[in-house]
Parts: structure tokens; sequence; C-alpha cells
């Protein structure tokens, strides 16, 4: 089997893990919203449990990215970590930017469910330049 053989087969096994962490994340998050909006526990530390209950998937998910980047040739990881590195640095500079017009401006409060979609794309656009500039 070729080197491009096996790295095809890897991606596709990734991706069916990911499909499959992903399934499980909507089924637990669907699962506990349903459970905790018709208030069928009102324990608080169970409400929590069940609150936290989708991020069983998310270990998942960590799980999976760990893997695939250890699986990469040494390009490939420098690829992936100057993505994370841009991502993770423009995540702070916007977040931090927001938190300073809230504090000067009277910017509104916002949700921390923003952060990873601004994580999450920042991320893209460090990988795509990355990418670029090794191609």
């Amino acid at each position: 089997m070729s080197m491009q053989d096996t790295n095809a087969l890897n991606a596709r096994r990734y991706g069916l893990e990911l499909v499959a962490c992903l399934a499980l994340y909507a089924v637990l998050l669907i699962g506990s919203l349903a459970i905790l909006d018709r208030n069928l526990v009102a324990w608080m530390p169970g409400r929590a449990i069940l609150g936290l209950s989708p991020m069983i998937a998310g270990f998942g998910v960590l799980n999976l990215m760990m893997r695939r980047y250890r699986a990469q040739d040494e390009l490939q990881k420098k690829i992936m970590a100057e993505g994370i590195m841009f991502g993770f640095g423009a995540t702070a500079i916007l977040t931090f930017s927001y938190g300073f017009l809230q504090r000067t401006a009277g910017f509104p409060d916002v949700s921390y469910f923003y952060v990873w979609p601004v994580l999450a794309g920042s991320w893209g656009i460090g990988n795509a330049l990355a990418f670029r500039r090794y191609r």
C-alpha cells in the first residue's frame, strides 16, 4: 500500500470518527436540553451534569484532533501549529478588544459561546495562510 493510499485511509477514518463524535454531541445536546427544558431534573448537580454531558463528545473530538496531529509529517505539523498560533493570537486580540470596548464604550455583554466560532474562524484563516506560505 502506497503512502498516498495510507493517507487517504487515515483521512477517511478521521472523517468517520469526527462525524461519530459530532453525532454523539448532537444526541447529547438535544437530549440534555429536552430533559432540562422540561424541568425533569430538579437537583442542581444533576442539572449541571446533564448540561455538561455534550462535552463528553468534545473530549472525543479533542482526542481525535491530537491523534490526527501526531500522525502528520513534520511540514504538516508546522502548518497546523502556525494555524493554531494565528488563531490563538487573533482570538486573544479580538476578545480583549471587545472586552475593552465593553469597559470603555458601553458595548453589551456577549456570551462565551461566541469565542469558539471566533477561534475556529481565525484558526482556519491561519491554516490557509500557513498552507499558502509552504505550498
